[in-house]
């Protein structure tokens, strides 16, 4: 499957990158492997991923306070990566998305 990224979750993704790069070299760079790694597991298996809404799925990053929160597209292929959400923001925002 195709995986498409709408903007808000790339800024997520890519801000948190960014937070990790900053507190010690290195570890930004993990948690983006870690988080290409996740999507790769689940454009081959997204129905292995729990609901967490009407469409959505969640996908849990393993280590790390993130999630990744998408919806697929079975007839085109495709999974839109909705966001890839800390676990400590105000839920309210990702309930908006996700509708």
């Amino acid at each position: 499957m195709t995986i498409i990224t709408e903007p808000e979750a790339e800024r997520e993704w890519n801000e948190a990158v960014d937070w990790y790069e900053e507190r010690e070299a290195g570890v930004g760079a993990r948690f983006n492997s870690v988080v290409w790694e996740r999507l790769r597991t689940l454009a081959a298996q997204p129905d292995r991923f729990p609901l967490a809404g009407r469409l959505a799925r969640k996908a849990k990053i393993k280590g790390w306070p993130y999630s990744i929160y998408f919806v697929v597209n079975a007839a085109l292929r495709q999974i839109k990566v909705v966001a890839v959400w800390h676990g400590k923001r105000n839920p309210a925002e990702l309930r908006r998305r996700l509708q």
